[in-house]
């Protein structure tokens, strides 16, 4: 009899009779299939540059890897997923998956292969780390390791290069450190209060043109430490 991942029962293919597998402690390896192909990822980050105020940069390596995360079912039928590698803070911390088709992945298929990420969290320590993440005792029911496909690359922007990921499922761009420093989108912020201000003294009374000069240069400083907040909580 095969049987299919993570199935409670097995029917023989001779007699049709079904048999009841006890998964409990059971391990599989699935692999989330990519949906966003190579060609489209160049769109996306510069899309997502525009967003952050940069209007130019280059991408100078893409590559597709598959990041592990550990997904477990419990006995009340919840699902929990932790990262298999550490967060910013050394600590493993629950992830969300893509939707997505999933498929087996064979481990004559993982061997040897640069772009599969192995987990640095071991198996035997998952039910530890899920209690200390949920804050009550958690009883494992099956485990799967699936492996979620990113894309991975460098983007020179401005002169400096930074890192960048592309969720291969999804195609929602991750993790760009931006430069806080925009290119045209402050500057023209700038020289338009600028050709306001001058316009205002010239035709605006002497108390007027200094009101309206106060006003403007101050929504411009504004705007502009706003835009500069904006592009940094976003990346």
């Amino acid at each position: 009899m095969e049987l299919p991942d993570a199935a409670v029962y097995a029917r023989c293919t001779f007699c049709s009779a079904e048999s009841f597998v006890d998964l409990n402690g059971t391990i599989f390896t699935q692999v989330i299939r990519a949906s966003v192909g190579r060609s489209r990822v160049p769109g996306l980050v510069h899309a997502r540059a525009l967003e952050a105020g940069w209007a130019s940069v280059n991408l100078t390596d893409i590559d597709l890897v598959y990041e592990p995360v550990w997904e477990l079912e419990c006995a009340d039928n919840k699902r929990i997923r932790i990262g298999g590698r550490p967060g910013p803070g050394g600590r493993f911390e629950q992830v969300d998956l893509p939707g997505g088709e999933r498929a087996i992945v064979k481990p004559e298929d993982r061997q040897g292969a640069d772009e599969w990420i192995e987990p640095e969290l071991a198996p035997e320590s998952l039910a530890d780390v899920a209690a200390r993440l949920t804050g009550r005792p958690v009883s494992v029911k099956t485990i799967r390791l699936v492996h979620h496909p990113v894309y991975v690359g460098q983007v020179l922007v401005s002169g400096e290069t930074r890192s960048f990921r592309v969720d291969a499922v999804s195609g929602e761009v991750l993790d760009v450190d931006w430069p806080v420093q925009t290119t045209f989108r402050r500057r023209n912020q700038a020289w338009s209060a600028t050709i306001v201000m001058i316009l205002a003294a010239v035709i605006l009374p002497l108390p007027y043109a200094a009101l309206a000069i106060f006003v403007i240069g101050s929504a411009t400083a504004w705007s502009t430490s706003r835009t500069a907040t904006e592009s940094r909580a976003s990346a």
